[in-house]
């Protein structure tokens, strides 16, 4: 089997893809690499089948289509194919890299190609065949190998796993957070079944019933709810999971290769947790059994027992303990245990559970400055803390996450922006893709026919390169520098090259291999002049046969370029400056062959002629409009000038502009044009830095505000209930509608802003914990760099912990009915 990057042409629409060729006279050795579903085979190189892959992108299921397989020199010359049937095909290389196939034919007629041999035969490739055959240079993918890993005699580490990973502590802290989030949710429903259940537990503990056996009672319950809760959630998941698959599989089926698979073990897993968050849930309920005042409860009278002191000093201490836990966790990246960090930040929730209760009765003390409905909420939940804390702590795990959610998507918002590097000035764009002489013009006639106001300029190296022949090199001569020294590069091979000299670092056509901005480039002076608004002595000095340079007193003061590595900023860069001398450089000219040994032979001083070019110079604004980090040029001739030096050109860079700048309205437009033309390309146009988390942001704000909203309302709807008779009461003494909603709404909002108040404070340790290890940089020797400091977006997390609550007490305020139904009380 052979697989080559293609370039497929429909009418006049160029598609960029893979090509497979395979020997289809074993279609069982094939399968599942190769399969048919329909049609035929291919009977030559001629025929082909085309996949869903290619389907998707615009191939035919019938007719021809022009194939150009890309080539160690560039795309090679086109062949006409015949599509016969359809089917699949996979390049592959083990494992670890599985890519699907757009067309299958017989033969990849390409020295690009990455080809591969099917063994078939009785029985398996073991291990030790592997190592034999491994041994001879032969790299073996073995099935049974993979499928039976145990027969491994010696495990290869694999580099890309060595260290933990912020990717991989972000999982852990997610994985707990939501279980502690599923488990206090269900702190609140167990508590209103506890709350419901009193009276009927009262009167078995009255009847001989123990405490234990009540707190059976309510711990059986909970494993019923979990158990049939936790089933029902796995099969709406797997349904969902399986549903979201085939229609994604059969929309775009790009995106999955492998076969639809459930991963049970992982679903049992989750299923478990959810068991055990529920009977975690109704553990505290179960508790408050043990001071149960039997009398009290059947008079009709219930009201939570006396705080015990050392329950929120247990609370503090775990507090502070798993705070400076996290924090000290997060100063040793990448040395931090995960276990550490995320034990640390349960212990903070933990600790910050216990000491709910001690604020619902301080709150209540010092209720008296308040207003009187807030003052009445703040009391009720002090006096039923049993049945307020749940609540409360369901609110304070989703304004936790929320915290946490947001410190950290800050955290990584700023280091993306730090790691940015802007390909070129602001307002300026690029089009991105499969470029080719072919087609690069084209799709510069498209943009500008699209958005007329656009202006285009294609940039050509000058590599041509050819196997048998070699190439014809110019290279800017360096006073006092030997051949060797200014192009350690192109003269390689087997050549002893001294230390990397700056100082002898030049302007080169061939630049492959050298460090960016020393390359020489060509360009229509036409587009130049309309892109770079050249003046006319400019233009007349390149018609002419001068080199375009940045004029030197403008770059003078910007760090150069080193052997290995270009500058980062693009206001930064500037690119090798030529040796001028009257206006005029001189370049070394030369023909690189290969020897025999398959070295690059050194070009002996006959073999090297000068040549003599002016030097015009450019202002730095118009060179910038030229720059493109990392492959920018440090000279451009006009193609006559090129051609006169016999230097071949190969297009890379086609550039963008507009006097008016580009808006996202031509951005788009011209995007749909040129992907017309061809199927990968797509105009970029820099923005500088553009944040993408906006949808996760609504999402995480709607996901944990329901959160909070349901809680509080669950809430709510509780202390309405049991509170109907005191409701009851108020109105039969003159209470208006108004008081008893304010009253409602009252008790929604206090409990959904203390909630949200202490989810904050919890979910700060940890949010910054983790922002400290997304922004630490590691250095080449393994140092960390830590940030200098911590961005908290307090907006972002102020916003939805305020208007929840808000919410919640409006929703309160308007289920009040307009005439309770008033009763005769037996308290």
């Amino acid at each position: 089997m052979a697989s080559a990057p293609t370039t497929f042409r429909v009418d006049r629409h160029y598609i960029s893809g893979l090509a497979i060729g395979a020997d289809v006279s074993a279609p069982h050795v094939l399968a599942p690499r190769v399969s048919l579903a329909s049609g035929r085979w291919p009977a030559g190189p001629d025929e082909a089948i085309v996949t869903p892959d290619g389907l998707e992108k615009g191939l035919p299921t019938s007719g021809t289509v022009g194939v150009r397989a890309v080539g160690s020199t560039g795309e090679l010359p086109e062949r006409v194919v015949t599509i016969v049937g359809v089917g699949r095909g996979f390049e592959a290389q083990g494992a670890g890299s599985i890519q699907a196939g757009d067309l299958v034919t017989t033969a990849v007629a390409s020295d690009y190609a990455s080809r591969a041999w099917l063994v078939d035969r009785d029985r398996p490739i073991t291990w030790g065949e592997v190592e034999r055959l491994n041994t001879y240079g032969i790299g073996v993918y073995s099935r049974y190998v993979a499928e039976h890993p145990e027969t491994m005699t010696r495990v290869i580490p694999d580099a890309s796993s060595q260290g933990p990973s912020t990717t991989t502590l972000v999982i852990v802290l997610a994985a707990l957070g939501l279980v502690v989030l599923t488990t206090l949710l269900a702190g609140p429903a167990f508590a209103v079944g506890a709350a419901r259940q009193r009276r009927t537990l009262a009167l078995a503990a009255s009847n001989g019933a123990t405490t234990r056996q009540l707190r059976r009672t309510v711990l059986a319950q909970a494993i019923v709810l979990g158990v049939l809760s936790a089933a029902a959630g796995t099969v709406v998941g797997v349904l969902g999971g399986v549903g979201t698959v085939l229609v994604t599989r059969r929309l775009r089926p790009d995106l999955f290769f492998g076969p639809l698979e459930v991963p049970w073990p992982a679903v049992g897993l989750v299923a478990v947790a959810a068991i055990v968050s529920s009977v975690v849930a109704a553990v505290l309920p179960s508790r408050g059994l043990g001071r149960l005042d039997v009398v009290s409860v059947l008079r009709g009278q219930s009201v939570s027992p006396r705080l015990r002191r050392r329950v929120p000093v247990v609370g503090a201490v775990l507090v502070a303990a798993g705070a400076a836990t996290v924090t000290w966790a997060s100063y040793r990246r990448p040395q931090m245990e995960f276990l550490v960090f995320a034990g640390g930040s349960l212990a903070v929730v933990v600790g910050s559970l216990l000491i709910v209760p001690l604020v619902l009765s301080l709150v209540a003390r010092v209720a008296h400055v308040l207003p009187l409905p807030v003052r009445m909420a703040a009391r009720e939940a002090g006096r039923q803390r049993g049945r307020a804390t749940p609540t409360v702590a369901a609110i304070m795990a989703g304004a936790s996450a929320l915290t946490v959610v947001c410190i950290a998507m800050q955290a990584d918002t700023v280091r993306a922006a730090r790691d940015y590097v802007a390909m070129q000035p602001e307002g300026l764009a690029r089009v991105q893709g499969g470029l080719s002489d072919i087609r690069v013009d084209d799709l510069a006639r498209t943009a500008r026919q699209t958005a007329p106001e656009l202006h285009t300029l294609v940039l050509r190296d000058l590599t041509g390169w050819d196997q048998h022949d070699g190439s014809t090199v110019v290279a800017a001569q360096r006073p006092g520098c030997s051949l060797a020294q200014t192009l350690p590069q192109p003269v390689g091979g087997n050549v002893a090259l001294p230390p990397p000299d700056t100082r002898c670092q030049t302007i080169a056509s061939f630049s492959r291999d050298i460090v960016g901005g020393a390359s020489l480039q060509t360009a229509s002076l036409e587009e130049l002049d309309a892109f770079v608004d050249l003046t006319r002595s400019q233009h007349d000095a390149l018609a002419a046969g001068a080199v375009a340079v940045v004029d030197p007193a403008a770059v003078v003061g910007l760090p150069l370029p080193t052997a290995f590595a270009a500058a980062r900023d693009i206001d930064h860069a500037r690119p090798i400056l030529l040796d001028e001398r009257e206006g005029r450089a001189t370049f070394a000219r030369w023909r690189v062959r290969i020897a025999p040994s398959g070295v690059w032979r050194t070009p002996s001083a006959a073999e090297v002629t000068n040549v003599v070019l002016p030097v015009v110079h450019l202002t730095k604004e118009q060179w910038r409009r030229t720059m493109l980090l990392y492959s920018t040029g440090a000279g451009i001739v006009t193609p006559a000038t090129a051609e006169r030096l016999g230097l071949p050109p190969f297009a890379s860079t086609l550039l963008v502009r507009a006097d008016g700048g580009i808006s996202p309205d031509v951005e788009s437009r011209v995007n749909d044009a040129i992907r017309a033309v061809q199927n990968d390309a797509h105009l970029v146009v820099e923005r500088g830095y553009q944040r993408d988390d906006t949808v996760a942001l609504l999402v995480v704000f709607g996901v944990i505000g329901l959160v909070i909203l349901v809680a509080t309302l669950i809430a709510t709807a509780l202390s309405q209930a049991e509170n109907a008779p005191l409701l009851g009461t108020l109105a039969a003494v003159g209470a208006t509608r108004r008081t008893r909603r304010a009253l409602a709404g009252s008790q929604a909002l206090y409990l959904g802003l203390l909630g949200a108040a202490l989810g904050l404070l919890v979910g700060l340790a940890p949010g910054l914990g983790l922002a400290r290890v997304v922004l630490t940089k590691i250095t080449e020797d393994g140092t960390p760099l830590l940030p200098a400091s911590l961005d908290v977006p307090w907006l972002q997390i102020l916003l939805p912990v305020l208007l929840v609550p808000l919410v919640a007490g409006a929703l309160a305020w308007v289920s009040i009915r307009t005439a309770p139904v008033v009763v005769r009380r037996t308290t």
